[in-house]
């Protein structure tokens, strides 16, 4: 008779099995890490830019790979109604008609602290940042939606400090270099926005507005200039159509000088310069890309008044 023998079965102690699933998952994870740094690498910051800014809300409904810049991105990033989009079309046939034409350009973006940044993510690991710069872009792009045309800074303010020897305290003397030189290479400019953040804890803000996120909007003015009421004035209306929009979003107009504050912020170059705190230190780039969008309907709104004012 045959004998059978059994064989044992052998077995795993569990800790070396936790190795593994651990040794495994590092793995994975760094895998994954060196693909992304391999893609973003090869990826533009404008290029990134833009395919974020449209993808904001998920709901594109068609775009072409091939040209990463079109308007069209960030005009549905939001979810524009036809509605909406024939009053902001106006007398144009498409969105391509408006990209065509040469817009004039209105509005100078600029950045007074460039190196300030939103609160950090997942991307700045691999160089895309989210310096306070990109909320120029980002509200240059929105803007031209309306077909208002916009300027965005892009020279260096400490380097212009740097050269004329300026202390980083006075940076406001140097950004107003930058935006003279733009005036005089662009004499259409005629609004002039020098958006910040504040550092204000994250529950002064942000908002929650339909379960999503904003980051609120502050109108700041200097009263240390003769003709800051002008500024006020002008504060005071584009917060009011704010608030006809979206009221949540709004932070108010803060008058700031005296003791503590700058108190001029080189709003004594135009009745139509201000400056916006978009957010803070710790909100995202992506509650910011929200706000801004609602921001360039704003300002498209109040040059829309001025030039129905003025035929």
């Amino acid at each position: 008779m045959k004998q059978f023998i059994t064989k044992k079965k052998i077995k795993v102690p569990r800790y070396k099995l936790c190795y593994f699933v651990l040794a495994f998952s590092i793995f994975l994870i760094f895998g994954v890490n060196l693909l992304l740094n391999v893609l973003l690498n090869h990826t533009s910051q404008d290029g990134f830019l833009n395919v974020f800014v449209g993808n904001s809300f998920g709901n594109i409904m068609d775009y072409r790979l091939s040209n990463l810049n079109e308007t069209y991105f960030y005009h549905n990033s939001f979810g524009l109604s036809m509605e909406e989009d024939k009053t902001v079309m106006k007398d144009y046939g498409s969105l391509k008609d408006i990209q065509e034409e040469e817009l004039r350009e209105l509005v100078y973006l600029y950045n007074t602290f460039q190196t300030d940044k939103y609160k950090s993510n997942y991307f700045n690991s691999y160089s895309i940042s989210s310096y306070v710069t990109q909320a120029s872009f980002i509200l240059k792009e929105y803007l031209a939606v309306y077909h208002v045309g916009s300027l965005v800074e892009e020279e260096s303010v400490v380097k212009v400090a740097k050269e004329q020897n300026i202390p980083y305290t006075n940076s406001y003397a140097a950004s107003r270099i930058l935006l003279e030189r733009r005036v005089e290479e662009h004499p259409s400019l005629t609004y002039y926005f020098d958006l910040q953040l504040s550092d204000y804890d994250y529950e002064e803000t942000t908002v929650e507005i339909d379960g999503v996120s904003y980051a609120k909007i502050l109108f700041v003015v200097g009263t240390q200039q003769g003709n800051y009421l002008f500024n006020q004035s002008f504060a005071t209306r584009l917060n009011e159509i704010l608030l006809d929009i979206q009221p949540d979003l709004s932070r108010g107009v803060s008058l700031r000088g005296g003791v503590g504050y700058q108190g001029v912020y080189n709003q004594d170059f135009s009745p139509h310069a201000l400056l916006i705190q978009v957010g803070g230190i710790h909100n995202t780039i992506d509650e910011v890309n929200r706000s801004l969008k609602v921001l360039a309907r704003v300002i498209a709104s109040y040059i829309e008044e001025v030039n129905l004012e003025e035929e």
